[in-house]
């Protein structure tokens, strides 16, 4: 795999486990080391920071997760109420 579809595997999992997930779990699942992974984890983060859409990554210490961006929360609840009325 090169750089971007390794990135594209680690956005998928991350989306896909919806729970923060530690970096060495996420390595393991890429055959990489720590390091390795963690580069990729913040140039794809800030691809969705330069991009300002509505999914963020999240890094906490050891642990990434993909999130809505919090400027969009709102509209997310409304939706997801308005869902649950239907």
């Amino acid at each position: 795999m090169n750089e971007q579809q390794r990135m594209g595997a680690l956005e998928a999992m991350l989306f896909a486990h919806g729970e923060p997930v530690e970096l060495a779990r996420l390595a393991d699942a890429m055959h990489a080391e720590p390091i390795q992974t963690q580069v990729l984890l913040e140039k794809l983060q800030r691809q969705y920071d330069e991009r300002d859409g509505g999914l963020v990554l999240l890094n906490f210490d050891d642990r990434w997760q993909m999130a809505t961006r919090p400027y969009y929360g709102e509209i997310c609840l409304l939706y997801t109420s308005d869902a649950a009325d239907e």
